[in-house]
């Protein structure tokens, strides 16, 4: 693959600074050196997503619920660089209510449903 890479490159270069006539004919082989890497290329991605798959399987089927586990578990990266009282007064800011000991005053406009006309039958089924 990497000679073919090369071989476009320098098909490239070449059709640059080529003259008119052997423009076309570079071009021609050019399409052919990108069609045959473009196949390659196809065929190793494909090669690789079965590999792929097959180890995805393989792990499945060792330890379903360790395979499970690490399709939702999140990567931990970083690491916390910071003053402990920096964080805390940033928590208590962030998650705490200063007036959550005051009670909260009525509101007008609810309503509250009627009495229920039929009582729930919690006897077994008979």
């Amino acid at each position: 693959m990497d000679t073919l890479l090369k071989q476009k490159r320098k098909l490239k270069k070449q059709i640059k600074t080529a003259c008119s006539e052997e423009t076309n004919g570079l071009l021609v082989i050019w399409r052919q050196l990108k069609a045959r890497h473009s196949a390659l290329s196809r065929a190793e991605s494909a090669r690789k997503k079965h590999s792929q798959k097959r180890k995805k399987q393989e792990c499945f089927i060792g330890d379903p619920f360790q395979f499970a586990r690490q399709l939702f578990q999140q990567p931990k990266s970083g690491t916390l660089i910071v003053d402990r009282e920096e964080l805390e007064t940033h928590l208590k800011k962030t998650y705490s209510d200063p007036i959550r000991e005051i009670p909260l005053e009525e509101t007008t406009g609810l309503v509250w449903p009627a009495a229920l006309g039929i009582k729930f039958d919690s006897k077994p089924p008979s």
